[in-house]
């Protein structure tokens, strides 16, 4: 029995660190010379420390490189290596890369569920599950990762910074980052439309002091931040929604991040 009990809590802990924790794209340099091959990682982990995920564990629905003058795209169930040698950086100026997965499914205990939930920021769901006496109901979700990352090949700029890549959720800088130099504005874009009051996190690292601050949208969906261009930084969120299956799950969540780096 006891070592039933020890196996099901590590199950536990095991999703939860599956689910409630940073997803994010990782190349060993952000800044190259136009030609240049990169290794591209995923990582999954919290407090922008993680360990690395294999890409052919799960199924991409979207997977495209933006370059200056073009953009690629593949999907399906695809190895590191394959996901590597289709990114190829020619052209000198920003380059976008964009990953969505296809859904996955988590089950929670009440309590886990909730505390989850409080964790993220997500309030609005929090306060659904007390006004419809669901607080002690076990958490049902469907979850997929939309994450990007900004690279910069040579010294050209461009727009890609700021390209809308038509996840259904999207971080979207209003600045280049790889020009500003005191402070920068994200906004967040859910079905294509502001989110207020959602959580987002500046994590910074690669620096003498690792950090993570904590802010909420305006009306418009946006969060302007101070920020010094050393080190990697992550920007993420989450949404989530009412599934539309309630046979399969209750809920629906987005997780988005958007790396760039100074090394």
């Amino acid at each position: 029995m006891k070592k039933l009990s020890l196996l099901l809590s590590l199950i536990i802990v095991s999703s939860l660190f599956a689910i409630a924790h940073e997803f994010w794209l990782e190349p060993q340099k952000f800044l190259l010379e136009a030609g240049e091959k990169l290794h591209l990682k995923i990582f999954v982990g919290e407090g922008f420390v993680g360990e690395e995920i294999d890409f052919s564990k799960f199924k991409v629905a979207k997977y495209t490189h933006y370059s200056p003058d073009d953009e690629e795209n593949t999907s399906g169930s695809l190895n590191e290596q394959q996901l590597n040698d289709f990114l190829k950086f020619e052209k000198e100026g920003n380059h976008l890369i964009a990953l969505n997965n296809t859904n996955k499914h988590i089950e929670l205990e009440a309590d886990k569920f909730n505390e989850y939930l409080k964790e993220e920021g997500l309030d609005n769901v929090l306060q659904w599950r007390k006004e419809h006496g669901a607080l002690n109901k076990k958490g049902r979700e469907m979850y997929q990762r939309c994450v990007k990352t900004l690279l910069q090949v040579g010294k050209t700029q461009n727009e890609l910074y700021r390209r809308n890549t038509g996840m259904r959720l999207e971080l979207i800088p209003q600045q280049n980052p790889y020009i500003a130099k005191e402070s920068l504005t994200f906004q967040v874009l859910f079905d294509n439309k502001p989110v207020e009051n959602a959580l987002l996190l500046v994590w910074q690292k690669g620096i003498e002091k690792p950090n993570v601050r904590k802010f909420r949208t305006d009306a418009t969906g946006k969060v302007t931040f101070s920020f010094e261009p050393k080190g990697i930084f992550m920007i993420s969120t989450v949404q989530m929604v009412p599934h539309t299956d309630s046979t399969e799950a209750d809920w629906q969540s987005y997780w988005g991040s958007y790396t760039f780096g100074f090394k």
